[in-house]
């Protein structure tokens, strides 16, 4: 999570000054510099024995002394080492190398930490992912559809939301389902732990062929054969007038470049009688956007809780001149909207995304509905190279909500819960942002009560 300051304290920088302790304590800068290029798709020649152990021993000692929370979560760190170092050297791969040092990261049951590899490092990048083109999760029992590209290889196959998936390849979608799990990376929820898990049938090598059949809402089954192909996602930020004359702002990721447009955004919707803001599906990303964000939603001074660091001390670079994180969070309001607010998420709204929400929850300001978010409230400040190619993120700053209450491990739970159905998916009727309209309304119509009531 970088702020706009960052990067103009790291575009100004030299990379002599990078190197020094007193100016950069954190590393902050030096991460910054040295992915000023994009990198490759993976390393030139197989790591070998030496390499796996270099990057291995980097991982293993970077977690070890840098990570936010010196008792490393109750976690015996040396015994995880020697748990996961023999399967890491004896990999397949490199590729498989990688997964095996994400595995060993997940001991700590964090989802920020962990380490990719070369190939997804390259993706991320560039705001690509692999795929079948379409979504799932369990639900109600089964393994369902959620989601499908209208660009994919599975759409013109006929696959669409609230499908059912039977059979993956031969084998029954459950059992499947159950042994992906198992060989899952732990992460800081079991939620999460599923969305990982689902990674084994949706990502892998383009051009790479899954096998599928699936059940429709009669119960006719399709059978498909569906390409694993590149997909590209950048951020984005949409907002409308909806028929109900509420307001409504999606935003895909805290990703900074949208800042003016998700600012512009609300500033266009300033008179709606009502905002709904969208952050079903958004994984997180710059802290300092949402304080932005948040400065024109809310009038005078916010407390918006602390952060929790390793030293007990702010992260700072210059020589300790400039605080990038301070301990005591506040907002310092704008009020450009004053209106009633509500805010959708749901299990896969993570990091920057709950410490929005679960600050303007706290604070009254909002009211969330949907599902509990991911758990998942830590922050980085930056991948870190891993020799051979390799990204490590390792988490260096908590966060705790000015109640006491910690989101990670818990997630935002929903002032009112609203949780998707198999029928809601097959009918393709949004109820979140039914009830969502219907909470504005009736807000908006006791307040004109109470009015006219004076």
């Amino acid at each position: 999570m970088l702020s706009s300051l960052l990067r103009a304290v790291a575009a100004t920088a030299t990379l002599t000054l990078v190197g020094c302790a007193a100016l950069d304590p954190h590393d902050v800068l030096g991460r910054r510099v040295s992915h000023l290029e994009p990198s490759g798709e993976g390393p030139a020649a197989p790591l070998g024995e030496a390499g796996r152990r270099l990057a291995l021993d980097h991982v293993w000692t970077t977690v070890s002394q840098r990570y936010y929370d010196a008792s490393l979560n109750g976690v015996d760190w040396a015994a995880a080492r020697r748990r996961w170092e023999p399967e890491a050297l004896r990999a397949p791969d490199d590729e498989a190398f990688w997964r095996v040092l994400d595995r060993m990261t997940g001991e700590l049951r964090d989802a920020h930490t962990r380490v990719e590899s070369p190939v997804r490092a390259a993706l991320r990048e560039r705001s690509e992912s692999v795929g079948l083109g379409f979504g799932a999760r369990w639900l109600e029992g089964r393994l369902v559809v959620t989601s499908v590209r209208a660009d994919s290889g599975a759409f013109f196959a006929g696959v669409r939301p609230g499908m059912a998936i039977i059979d993956v390849d031969g084998e029954a979608a459950g059992a499947a389902f159950a042994r992906w799990l198992a060989e899952a990376r732990l992460t800081s929820t079991d939620s999460a732990r599923e969305r990982v898990a689902l990674r084994s049938l949706l990502s892998g090598e383009p051009g790479s062929r899954v096998r599928l059949a699936f059940e429709r809402p009669g119960g006719e089954r399709l059978e498909a054969t569906i390409p694993r192909e590149r997909h590209r996602a950048p951020p984005r930020v949409t907002h409308r007038t909806l028929p109900s004359g509420v307001g409504y702002i999606r935003l895909s990721n805290w990703n900074t470049s949208l800042q003016g447009n998700m600012i512009a955004a609300i500033t266009a919707l300033k008179e709606s009688p009502g905002l709904v803001i969208d952050l079903r599906g958004n994984p997180g990303g710059a802290l300092n956007m949402v304080r932005e964000v948040t400065a024109h939603l809310v009038e005078g001074r916010l407390d918006a809780g602390r952060a929790l660091t390793r030293t007990g001390k702010p992260i700072t670079v210059a020589f300790d001149w400039v605080e990038l994180i301070k301990l005591r969070q506040e907002i310092q309001g704008k009020g450009t909207y004053r209106g009633p607010v509500v805010i959708l998420v749901n299990g896969e709204s993570a990091s920057a995304s709950e410490f929005f929400s679960g600050v303007l929850q706290a604070s009254k300001r909002a009211t969330v509905i949907g599902e509990t978010t991911c758990g998942c409230l830590l922050a980085y400040l930056g991948y870190a190279n891993v020799p051979g190619g390799g990204r490590l993120a390792y988490s260096e700053v908590g966060f705790e909500l000015p109640d006491g209450r910690r989101i990670e491990r818990e997630g935002v739970v929903p002032d009112m819960a609203v949780v998707a159905t198999v029928a809601d998916l097959q009918t393709g009727r949004d109820r979140a942002l039914e009830e969502a309209q219907r909470v504005l309304t009736s807000q908006l119509e006791r307040t004109a009560r109470a009015v006219v009531g004076r």
